[in-house]
């Protein structure tokens, strides 16, 4: 599967916007709904809206992706212990693809874990620091060339970059 970045599409806070009320209608109020990513930061990417959904529980990841199974998500390859990835990934026709530019990923952490700390970490650190954004921005396009455009290579090298300014954040 390639990957393809396009330039910063400022319709991305209001689509995260309509998508997190609407969420709110199935996760309740117990769990947090927030803009991360770099739709949440203003810088181009993949386009797709990151929304971190933080729950009290390992438990309570499992109910939420129960949850969010019934608003139109599927559970997604990058799932890991201490985070649940769900993301749209079903066109119309009902063909399995890759999500692209306009659709949604959701991470559900437990509220606290390094894992939910680090998404806002990184997206505050990135908010704060504009020139350091935009830099990340420029080095997602090195990733995808020097990756030639193959998505698990491109998140692999991405990966390796995004624990460098993690490291960063976390020391503030």
């Amino acid at each position: 599967m390639s990957v393809e970045l396009a330039k910063y599409n400022e319709d991305l806070a209001r689509r995260f916007e309509r998508e997190a009320k609407r969420l709110r209608d199935f996760v309740g109020p117990e769990a947090v709904i927030e803009h991360v990513g770099s739709s949440a930061v203003g810088i181009g990417g993949k386009n797709i809206v990151d929304i971190l959904v933080g729950v009290k529980s390992e438990e309570d990841m499992k109910r939420m992706r129960d949850i969010l199974a019934v608003a139109g998500y599927r559970e997604g390859h990058d799932t890991h212990p201490d985070r649940i990835f769900m993301a749209f990934r079903v066109d119309d026709d009902g063909t399995d693809r890759e999500t692209k530019d306009g659709d949604f990923h959701i991470h559900i952490c437990v509220k606290g874990s390094e894992t939910y700390l680090d998404f806002l970490r990184l997206r505050d650190y990135l908010l704060k620091n504009r020139n350091v954004a935009l830099e990340y921005e420029r080095k997602k396009k090195d990733f995808v060339r020097e990756a030639g455009g193959d998505r698990k290579k491109y998140r692999a090298i991405k990966s390796m970059y995004v624990s460098e300014l993690l490291e960063k954040a976390r020391l503030g």
